[in-house]
C-alpha cells in the first residue's frame, strides 16, 4: 500500500512528528523508536530533554512510539505533527 504525505494528519497516512520527552534518551534507541532521530538538549534548569523527530507511516506507528516511551519511563512533554513533505 502506498501512502501519500499530506499537510494534515490522518489515521492511516504518514506524517512527520516531533516528540519531546523529559530526560536523556540514548540515540541507540532510535531503531526501537521507528527510526526517529534523537537529539538531547540541556534545559536552563540543568535537566535534560530529548527531542525525537521523524516520519511515521501512520497513527498506529505514533501510538507505538508513545507506548515504547511509556515503557521506558520517559514522560512525554509534547507531540507535534509537522505535516509532510514529498521530499522526505
Amino acid at each position: 500500500m502506498t501512502h501519500k504525505i499530506v499537510d494534515y494528519p490522518t489515521m492511516s497516512g504518514p506524517a512527520i512528528y516531533r516528540i519531546r520527552v523529559s530526560g536523556r534518551l540514548d540515540a541507540d534507541l532510535s531503531e526501537r523508536l521507528e527510526g526517529m532521530r534523537i537529539e538531547t538538549l540541556a534545559r536552563s534548569d540543568g535537566k535534560a530533554e530529548s527531542v525525537l523527530e521523524g516520519r511515521l507511516i501512520d497513527q498506529a506507528a505514533l501510538a507505538g512510539v508513545l507506548n515504547k516511551l511509556y515503557e521506558l519511563h520517559f514522560p512525554v512533554m509534547a507531540v507535534d505533527c509537522l505535516g509532510g513533505s514529498d521530499g522526505e
